[in-house]
Order: C-alpha cells, then structure tokens, then sequence
C-alpha cells in the first residue's frame, strides 16, 4: 500500500473513480464516432458526396479525436450550406423562406423540394432531400449539433484531455500520474469534479446526438421515399 493510501484510505476509490468517469467520456466519443459514419455513409450514397470516414486514433488523445470529430462535422456542415446556397438560387424567395421556417412541416418541405428544385446538384432523390431536410432544415438537429460541437471541444481543451494512449486502456497510469504526489487527495478530487461535469455535460448530449442521427435522421429519410 502506497503512504498515501495509508494516510488518505480514500484515495483508491478516487482513482478508480477517475478512471470509470474518464472511460464514460470514451464511450461518448466512440458512440459520436458511429453516428458522424452514419451521416457520411448517408450522403455519400444519397447526395453524391465523397466524404471520408472518421477512425479513432487509439494511441491518441482525447483532443485529437475530438478535433477529428469536429472536422467531420464542419465538413457535413459545410456540404449542407452548399447546397442551401444552390436552393436560395434557384428557388423563389417565399419558397425559400417557408424551407427555413421551423413553424412549417417536413411533409410541406418535402413537397417544395420535390416541385420546384428537382434538379438541384445534391439533391437528386427523395432521399436525399429529406436527409437535407433533417440535417439543414431541423431546428433540433441544428441544436443538437451546436451543443454537441460545443461539449466536445470542451472535452478536448480539458487537462486529461490531452493524454495520450487513453484508448487502448494504456493511458490510465498517465492519468493518474498527472494528479499524484504530495497533495494527490485534492487532486484527485478537482480531476473528479472536472471529470462529473464533462460526464453530466456530455453524457446526455452525445445520446441525443447518436438518436438524432441514426435513429431520427435516416429511418425518417427513408420514411420520406
């Protein structure tokens, strides 16, 4: 038993806090990981895009991989405006507008869409149109992407954040060693309400993501055909 131990009894059950509150922001990242393939899985068979599957770096940190994330997600973002500009062009202003207004349904949408810019580049298909629908057109999928972006480069700018090797398992003595010494009882307990509040924070949100994406995003895509 290291002095420590013996000093401060509390600390093992410390540590293994740390450890199980950082492998649930793992598991966080990992399930964004699946829903961000899902979408680029999606518009590169509906809307012709060649986007690039994301892969986790497990001998990376937690920063990297969320910057990956946020990257795949700019790109999405970036393909979806594209598009967006095309409509603005070849659609009539009030048209355009009712497209933008959250008060209006899917359904009348998809019946602009479907009239007036079938031949828009993008958005060649019904499937393709409600994928843009769900993805440019939601107000809660607009949401949901802004909060999770948000989180997550929080998550990345975090002082554990920037550990390296943390996927495979092997980064957990790193994790650890950037909080023992002479004051590890306190520094333990900062790293577990630094590590609570990303959890809280995170947690929920990358939940609400991964159904927006999958379950939301493209069962109601393919509803749509």
């Amino acid at each position: 038993m290291a002095l420590s131990d013996a000093l401060y009894p509390g600390n093992p059950a410390r540590r293994n806090m740390v450890v199980r509150l950082h492998q649930e922001l793992i598991n966080c990242v990992e399930l964004n990981f699946d829903a961000t393939n899902e979408l680029i899985g999606a518009l590169n068979t509906h809307c012709q895009c060649k986007l690039q599957p994301i892969k986790m770096n497990k001998n990376g940190t937690i920063r990297e991989n969320c910057d990956v994330f946020l990257a795949a997600i700019k790109s999405i973002q970036d393909i979806m405006q594209v598009i967006d500009g095309r409509l603005k062009s070849n659609v009539d202003p009030d048209l355009y507008r009712k497209l933008h207004d959250f008060q209006e349904t899917d359904t009348t949408k998809m019946q602009i869409l479907r009239s007036r810019v079938a031949g828009v580049s993008g958005l060649t298909g019904t499937v393709a149109m409600g994928i843009f629908i769900k993805l440019a057109l939601s107000q809660v999928t607009t949401r949901v992407l802004s909060q999770t972006t948000m989180i997550v480069a929080k998550l990345g700018a975090c002082v554990i954040g920037s550990v390296a090797g943390v996927l495979l398992g092997v980064g957990v003595d790193l994790i650890l060693s950037t909080i023992l010494g002479a004051r590890e009882r306190d520094q333990l307990e900062v790293a577990i309400r630094e590590l609570k509040t990303l959890v809280n924070e995170y947690k929920p949100a990358s939940k609400e993501y991964y159904k927006t994406a999958t379950s939301w995003i493209l069962r109601e895509a393919r509803c749509l055909k």
